[in-house]
């Protein structure tokens, strides 16, 4: 799973790339025009296991992020950039709130709202495009030859164009496993998982307070608003620990908003985190919700799903109330569960297995 990392040119997409990843975006990897990095999830929990286990290795949980180049909004609904933009999970949207005179905007000038219009139109009428054309494919095989399977395609497809032609994004729609069975395929640009990153000035607060109507109706519709000043992150990343401690406190901060953003983006792919933790390794491994203990087993190893017995779980908060895993024990705070118990965000688990 990835998210695509998009905006328009000059809007601090690279610099968001960069603290994300780790990597210059010109020196990345990269494929056809996309440059691909791995984002370490900045869960603060890891951080507390570690101090309680001391392990030898410390090892968060990542995603994928793919950086497409710049959106240019025009009328060709059917344009190549919109192509890698689908292929992605789920989408962070940089957009510019910030004030430069050296810095030029596309649209000329800084209206973070425009330009989230803007963007949002290019993808609704792309998407209203497909399902037209989807509609009248479906028609011509309907006169063709009666089918059910393609009647409830239909029905969900019209859904979709009457919710696009209100111009209204698919993400807000309801629909069922069924449904999205049959429009999966398709790659909505409008039903992907958005994360608006507002990129401010060195003001964060004022900014806050500026954008906050903006960030609200974002946040109405379905949005998560991560407010951003990339300058600022950008010269934390640059700080030795001390420096970096002493900047976040003048600041008023604490911790990096790009960790935030690490947080935004994981829970965005509808993921969560169990853990294991031990003297060699306490780590993190992402799971989708609603996963059994022997789903989560086999992200650890397939032969942990395949001999699954039980798995002793106890939950971050209580391990972390109780002090120490001796702790824990000996209050018996752990549980035994079986095949069908679901996992929760935080368990910490160790898996009991034969093979």
């Amino acid at each position: 799973m990835n998210l695509g990392l998009i905006g328009l040119p000059q809007v601090g997409k690279k610099t968001v790339f960069r603290l994300l990843t780790g990597l210059v975006a010109e020196k990345a990897p990269s494929k056809d025009g996309i440059s691909y990095g791995i984002a370490t999830v900045r869960d603060p929990r890891i951080d507390a296991l570690s101090a309680m286990f001391s392990p030898k290795k410390t090892k968060y949980a990542e995603i994928e992020i793919a950086l497409p180049p710049d959106i240019q909004p025009d009328n060709a609904r059917g344009a190549a950039w919109l192509d890698p933009i689908r292929r992605t999970d789920a989408i962070i949207h940089v957009v510019r709130a910030f004030a430069s005179d050296h810095v030029f905007h596309i649209l000329n000038d800084v209206n973070p709202a425009r330009d989230i219009e803007t963007v949002e139109l290019e993808f609704l009428f792309a998407d209203l495009d497909m399902t037209e054309r989807r509609l009248e494919r479906i028609n011509k095989e309907l006169r063709i030859k009666a089918s059910p399977q393609k009647e409830k395609e239909k029905e969900v497809i019209t859904r979709c164009h009457d919710q696009l032609q209100a111009e209204k994004p698919l993400r807000n729609v309801e629909f069922s496993e069924e449904d999205m069975k049959l429009i999966r395929s398709l790659q909505f640009l409008t039903l992907k998982p958005m994360i608006t990153v507002i990129n401010v000035g060195e003001d964060i607060a004022a900014a806050q307070k500026e954008h906050a109507a903006l960030a609200a109706e974002l946040s109405a519709r379905g949005d998560t608003v991560v407010f951003l000043s990339a300058a600022i992150e950008q010269e934390l990343s640059e700080l030795d620990s001390a420096e970096r401690q002493a900047f976040m406190d003048d600041l008023g901060i604490t911790e990096p908003a790009s960790h935030r953003l690490s947080r935004s983006a994981f829970e965005c792919l509808g993921l969560i985190s169990f853990f294991t933790c031990g003297p060699d390794e306490v780590r993190a491994w992402p799971v989708t919700a609603g996963s059994t203990a022997p789903q989560a087993a086999g992200k650890i190893h397939s032969d942990l799903e395949r001999g699954f017995i039980r798995a002793e779980t106890i939950s971050y908060d209580a391990l972390i109330a109780a002090g120490s895993e001796k702790a824990a024990k000996e209050a018996k705070l752990h549980k035994l569960n079986g095949k069908d118990y679901v996992v929760q965000d935080g368990d910490v688990i160790e898996i009991r297995f034969n093979v």
